[in-house]
């Protein structure tokens, strides 16, 4: 490769350094300037839009802020009303077990006998035939001997019976539910202790269940109302996201609006700022900004320097080029000049064979 384009490749990457360094300096310095004209009456478009962008910033905070908030509520009220409604459903096998106790009392409680009579032919039935399932198990169990055949059908024999053991057990179960749950609003026989009780516990869990529900509801309803304005503003993620890509969006306006002050205010700019804004840049600034302003100078003189250069040796190159062609057109020419040299003097040899020819016909004409 031409070392003259290894030295443009190296000054380029050195320009872009400079260039970055100082757009870094000018966004500070400028934004540092704009910091001290927040009291000031100056009313330049530049500094109102500058206003506007830190107030478009913080106003875009707070609402994502909000959005943060909104969707804070809306995981809180979804893990609370998870909980909650499984605390209902633990109450509720709770109150299952109470009714079937009260169930059982009941029927095993002369004094109910009033109530329970409607269920007595139910559950004598079902008594009966856990008896017999229970006594025919049993039975079956202490048979012995027998051959492999027979333990195979006692075994399946057993299985089955069981079964309906289990079955007959689920429906006596729920036969003791039924029956303590229609009693459970009624009032227990005066004296009547395990009733009491029972009737007693389940008004309680009834009582918190119904705080519970209420309680529920309103969470349910806030939920609901902010899943709404999810549904109406867009997915909350998205929401935050776009905010804050408009925040970004307005911070590389702000960089701008900051680099081209801090231009101006180096003197970079002079020849392109009218003089009241001179003057007003000369307000502001101080004697503790001369390093930053000679440091934006010299690397503002270092890009040009390399711009410099860098057109020079591309200049150079380019020149060479250009010569190259030139060469390639010279050559071309004098190629085409021979070959044209040529072609005259095989036109003049030919010109002179048409005259040894006109001649020629003349003599034979002669003869005519």
């Amino acid at each position: 490769m031409d070392d003259r384009k290894k030295r443009i490749e190296g000054l380029e990457k050195d320009k872009q350094e400079a260039r970055s360094s100082l757009d870094i300096l000018l966004e500070n310095f400028g934004e540092n300037l704009y910091s001290r004209t927040i009291d000031m009456q100056e009313n330049s478009d530049d500094i109102i839009q500058y206003n506007i962008y830190l107030k478009d910033i913080a106003d875009t905070n707070i609402a994502i802020g909000k959005v943060e908030e909104k969707n804070r509520r809306f995981r809180e009220l979804e893990d609370t009303i998870e909980y909650k409604e499984q605390e209902e459903k633990e109450r509720l096998k709770e109150l299952a077990v109470i009714y079937r106790k009260l169930g059982k009392a009941l029927l095993e409680n002369h004094a109910y006998d009033d109530f329970t009579s409607i269920f007595r032919e139910q559950a004598d039935a079902l008594s009966s035939k856990l008896e017999s399932l229970e006594s025919r198990i049993k039975d079956l169990e202490n048979k012995n001997g027998g051959n492999v055949f027979t333990w195979i059908g006692k075994s399946a024999q057993g299985l089955v019976l069981r079964s309906f053991l289990s079955k007959a057990q689920e429906s006596q179960e729920q036969l003791y539910l039924n029956i303590g749950e229609r009693y459970s609003s009624r009032e227990p026989v005066s004296g009547e202790e395990e009733a009491a009780r029972l009737l007693s516990e389940i008004e309680k869990l009834r009582e918190i269940s119904r705080a519970a529900m209420e309680e529920l509801a309103l969470l349910k309803d806030e939920k609901r109302m902010i899943s709404a304005g999810f549904g109406i503003d867009g997915n909350p993620q998205k929401q935050i996201q776009n905010l804050k890509n408009h925040i970004g969006h307005v911070r590389e306006n702000l960089r701008a609006l900051y680099k081209n002050f801090g231009a101006q205010a180096s003197g970079i700019m002079d020849s392109e700022i009218l003089p009241e804004r001179k003057y007003f840049i000369d307000t502001i600034v101080t004697a503790e900004d001369g390093e930053i302003i000679g440091r934006a100078v010299k690397l503002n003189q270092s890009i040009i320097d390399y711009e410099t250069a860098i057109a020079k040796l591309r200049a150079s190159l380019l020149i060479d080029e250009e010569n190259v062609k030139i060469e390639k057109y010279s050559r071309s020419i004098e190629d085409k000049m021979s070959r044209i040299a040529e072609m005259e003097k095989t036109i003049l040899e030919l010109k002179e064979c048409v005259r040894e020819s006109e001649s020629y016909i003349q003599e034979l004409e002669k003869q005519l």
